[in-house]
């Protein structure tokens, strides 16, 4: 199943997780040799772009040979079906629309976001300042002298963070209490979206309804800081956001539907996000309960043959 065509969507998520990976190793190149800060941006803007490049040349040929070949009995790509389903159902979509227009305005244009303890902000401030990588501490803007815990260094986002705004040159914090938020629970709706194709195989209006759920347990279950909405509202540029939102969703979703190396890929991106105790969290859980089962699955049929033998 990983050799089927991937839609727009698992582009987009798959390429987010792509570009975590890619910038962790920037990250831990520069880290490891000790280059400053701008030398480590400038080799996530090349793997970018190589990645991009790289990703835009198959999809060209391919969309070259589908105008040459293409047939009656080709299907509806997926940008069709949703323009077919938004006239089907206009005020269905109209819902959604506005409550997720509502929820982009209201989290990230005129809410606090929640930053007790964390120091993601100034330790993105610190490295563009001090064009180092993890060599300053951000609380006293000395250099550190006992230095951090390894399973901390090699955490990527506050350098990605820190290149994106030395690429863009964006605020710390707008980037991160405004952008990548934003940014990050708009994936994880592309997430949920493929998990209503999953559920709901052509049948549209259920697609949608999934989808309206989805929204409305964010947005009213966002009352305490233990909840999926509070994490993506107010804490989404944090690697747990990124995990719940779009890593456990997505890596459940892949080992379901047998695409194994999509697994692989949410894996290695929860290591680079959060602290897993120099292992894998909870997508290596997720995905192995769900191997478990199947496991169980096929014994089951095996064990009932032996006993009514």
């Amino acid at each position: 199943m990983d050799k089927m065509q991937k839609t727009i969507s698992e582009i987009l998520i798959e390429g987010s997780l792509i570009v975590i990976g890619l910038a962790e190793a920037a990250h831990l190149t520069a880290l490891f040799l000790k280059l400053p800060f701008h030398v480590c941006a400038w080799m996530m803007a090349v793997l970018f772009f190589a990645a991009l490049v790289a990703a835009a040349i198959p999809c060209l040929f391919r969309q070259i040979r589908k105008k040459t070949h293409r047939s009656k009995a080709d299907g509806e790509s997926g940008v069709r079906r949703f323009f077919k389903l938004l006239r089907l159902y206009p005020v269905l979509f109209v819902i959604i629309g506005a409550l997720l227009l509502f929820q982009f305005i209201w989290n990230y244009g005129m809410q606090t976001p929640y930053i007790a303890g964390d120091i993601t902000v100034e330790t993105v401030q610190t490295m563009l300042a001090s064009d180092g990588i993890y060599t300053v501490n951000p609380m006293t803007g000395q250099a550190f002298t006992a230095g951090m815990p390894l399973r901390l260094e090699i955490l990527v986002l506050p350098t990605l963070y820190a290149a994106l705004c030395s690429f863009t040159g964006i605020s710390a914090r707008i980037m991160c209490y405004g952008i990548i938020p934003a940014l990050v629970l708009f994936i994880s709706y592309l997430v949920y979206g493929r998990w209503a194709a999953y559920l709901f195989p052509k049948e549209g209006k259920k697609q949608a309804l999934f989808l309206l759920f989805t929204a409305l347990v964010y947005q009213f279950g966002c009352y305490g800081g233990a909840m999926d909405g509070f994490t993506l509202f107010f804490c989404g540029y944090r690697g747990a956001a990124i995990r719940v939102g779009i890593i456990l969703p997505y890596t459940l979703l892949c080992s379901l539907q047998k695409k194994w190396k999509s697994v692989i890929l949410c894996l290695l991106a929860e290591i680079c996000v959060v602290w897993t105790f120099y292992g894998l969290g909870y997508a290596a859980a997720a995905a192995g309960i769900v191997c478990m089962i199947r496991l169980i699955q096929k014994s089951m049929p095996r064990l009932y043959q032996k006993k009514k033998a």
